[in-house]
């Protein structure tokens, strides 16, 4: 169990939910269970998981790449988290070590969502969230034989930690992924934007300016960036290095398809550890979304 679970179950004071049988009825669209490779549900504590597998073909990913798919479904009402989960809250870990024929596991996050509850406000996903895996075999012409262990927190009125245990053989000859929401979560994975390129994809947004607060004002964080496929549902989500803290952003301005976010820095921010840092940060609409970074200066 890594560390930020093992502080997080003990200020809940919990331990981790036995997963037993599924006692309650989703009242989201359940995925098709048809999937060409998946392993069987995992039942718990107002959620389900299980892993789905294929290669991927549309345009503009790697031929015939290949992945698993870490399904989550969620009991209405319940949230989990992102990598950075706001105010509250513990990212979702993975972990594929048991795995046989496996050189690289590297997950994938959709485009998270900002959810607001009782005075606070966290980053996430709700209702189904598919967590794509690009997979290298160390021997391509050779099955993996993937075993997962996913730990996820999950928050309602309180908050479960949840883990559960999937295995999956996964054929070298995998077949495609079917049209869906495998193939729809690896589209709203945010789109990487290398610091300097100097060609922008035209379909995702992209940073305009960064001022990080130190000069002139050392009280404000200030980002402004173009969402050029308009900007419905436009939001921004920053990620620091090494434990560090910076608050959530809040959207400011907007001026066609430029928005300004702003993030009061003035307190519980250790900006002399931040000097210097490379921050990320991930844009999302409604139109796609991009992950970038940025040092604070």
């Amino acid at each position: 169990m890594n560390g930020l679970w093992r502080r997080f179950l003990v200020t809940l004071g919990l331990g981790f939910c036995t997963l037993g049988p599924l006692s309650w009825t989703l009242s989201v669209p359940a995925l098709a269970d048809a999937a060409p490779l998946a392993s069987d549900w995992v039942a718990g504590h107002k959620a389900r998981t299980r892993l789905t597998a294929g290669r991927v073909v549309n345009a503009g990913k790697p031929p015939g790449q290949l992945y698993a798919f870490v399904e989550i479904e969620l009991a209405e009402g319940w949230k989990t988290y992102w990598r950075s989960p706001g105010d509250s809250g513990i990212p979702p870990h993975f972990e594929f070590g048991k795995s046989t024929n496996l050189a690289k596991a590297e997950v994938l996050y959709p485009a998270p969502k900002r959810i607001a509850g009782k005075g606070e406000t966290i980053i996430g996903y709700t209702g189904i969230v598919i967590f794509p895996v690009a997979l290298t075999a160390a021997d391509p012409t050779l099955p993996i034989e993937l075993a997962a262990r996913v730990q996820f927190g999950m928050c309602k009125d309180i908050c479960v930690p949840t883990e559960a245990a999937l295995t999956l053989s996964v054929a070298a000859d995998a077949p495609p992924t079917p049209a869906g929401p495998a193939q729809e979560a690896i589209d709203r994975v945010p789109v990487v934007i290398a610091v300097g390129a100097k060609t922008l994809p035209v379909s995702v947004p992209h940073l305009i300016s960064v001022l990080s607060g130190l000069k002139p004002a050392a009280d404000k964080l200030s980002i402004t960036a173009d969402f050029p496929q308009g900007t419905a549902g436009a939001d921004a989500f920053l990620e620091a290095p090494d434990g560090l803290y910076l608050p959530l952003l809040a959207q400011t301005a907007a001026t066609g398809t430029s928005v300004t976010f702003e993030a009061d820095i003035s307190k519980d921010v250790d900006l002399a550890a931040l000097t210097g840092k490379i921050i990320g940060i991930t844009l999302v609409s409604d139109a796609g979304a991009s992950a970038t970074s940025f040092k604070f200066e």
